[in-house]
């Protein structure tokens, strides 16, 4: 079992990074958080999760020990297989996934793409008896780092770049750059800079 990789990364996509281990080049699917820390060039630890089925060979990356245990509950559920947890935990951080649960909200699920309403309601629903109840516990007490008003923004700009057809998956990329180049000035951008910023990276691809 490879329970982490740490390596110098060698490329960033809109779902995942190729990451250079001593020389070999490892395709890691990622969460969010992990695109969010990562810089083309320079080295990451990231936590990961082999996944060996029918469909082939897969690494799944995440940022901490809590969004793996995320991941792994989500793919016990029927029908949910590795890459859709792991485009869960590309588009919805570990505490909106969490805050769903916890408030029963499938709509939060219905962000992700390719999750229709049935499926979002199955992962909400199902994931409530599966996560350990010490884990909704200690988020529903726990601050989100993302205050609400933030929250509220990054889900305008989210939506405006869906709107001039950017799929979630490269606008999370884009944002997870830009989250980095600003560093603790990320929190005070408003709207109309996040999609300037965001834009500029998406236009790259």
């Amino acid at each position: 079992m490879i329970r982490c990789l740490t390596g110098t990364v060698l490329s960033i996509s809109s779902n995942g990074i190729v990451l250079d281990v001593h020389g070999i080049g490892f395709e890691i699917f990622c969460s969010r958080g992990v695109l969010a820390l990562c810089n083309t060039g320079e080295s990451i630890t990231v936590v990961t999760y082999l996944q060996i089925s029918e469909a082939g060979i897969f690494i799944y990356g995440f940022s901490d020990e809590r969004e793996r245990e995320l991941f792994l509950k989500m793919t016990a559920i029927k029908g949910i297989g590795g890459k859709t947890g792991i485009s869960v935990l590309n588009s919805l951080s570990s505490d909106e996934i969490i805050r769903g649960v916890i408030f029963s909200d499938a709509s939060i699920f219905t962000r992700v793409p390719g999750v229709g309403k049935k499926t979002a309601e199955r992962i909400c629903f199902e994931l409530k008896n599966l996560i350990p109840e010490e884990l909704l516990s200690h988020t529903s007490s726990t601050p989100d780092k993302t205050s609400p008003n933030q929250s509220s923004t990054l889900s305008t700009v989210s939506e405006a770049l869906r709107s001039l057809g950017f799929n979630q998956g490269d606008i999370n990329a884009a944002m997870g750059i830009v989250r980095a180049a600003f560093g603790n000035d990320f929190a005070d951008l408003d709207e109309e800079k996040l999609i300037k910023a965001a834009l500029k990276e998406l236009q790259r691809k």
